[in-house]
């Protein structure tokens, strides 16, 4: 499955964040600003970016600029923002997928990638689950 991932980030991304997602099977390229993000996104085949940028304005400016792109429109969006700063709602208004808010520990960025990335496994994985607890 390998999906790959680009995470943007204008902070050097938490290194466990990276190890946890890489441990999941995800092929993970890191970008150090928006406009190199967006280059490589670009002139590569990724499933999904992280957008985890301060700047309010720039993260949300890259992602409108990603959904106006035809060539990178079934590329999945997650972005990182806390809360209490407009910024989740502004990248949700400009076509993320998703938003996890800051910090993030490496467990709930693993889950939220594999429920945008890997639906129908994460369903299953839950329905079995549950059918093991009801057999208990």
């Amino acid at each position: 499955m390998n999906e790959r991932i680009m995470i943007i980030s204008d902070d050097e991304p938490n290194a466990s964040l990276q190890r946890a997602l890489d441990g999941h099977g995800f092929t993970v390229t890191v970008a150090e600003d928006a406009n190199d993000g967006y280059e490589r996104l670009s002139q590569s085949e990724f499933d999904l970016v992280i957008v985890d940028l301060n700047r309010p304005i720039t993260g949300v400016s890259l992602i409108k600029r990603i959904r106006s792109n035809p060539a990178l429109r079934r590329l999945m969006v997650l972005t990182i923002a806390e809360w209490g700063t407009g910024q989740p709602t502004m990248a949700l208004a400009q076509g993320a997928d998703g938003f996890e808010p800051a910090p993030v520990d490496a467990g709930r960025l693993v889950a939220a990638v594999a429920r945008l990335l890997r639906p129908n496994m994460v369903m299953t994985a839950s329905a079995g689950a549950t059918n093991a607890e009801l057999d208990e």
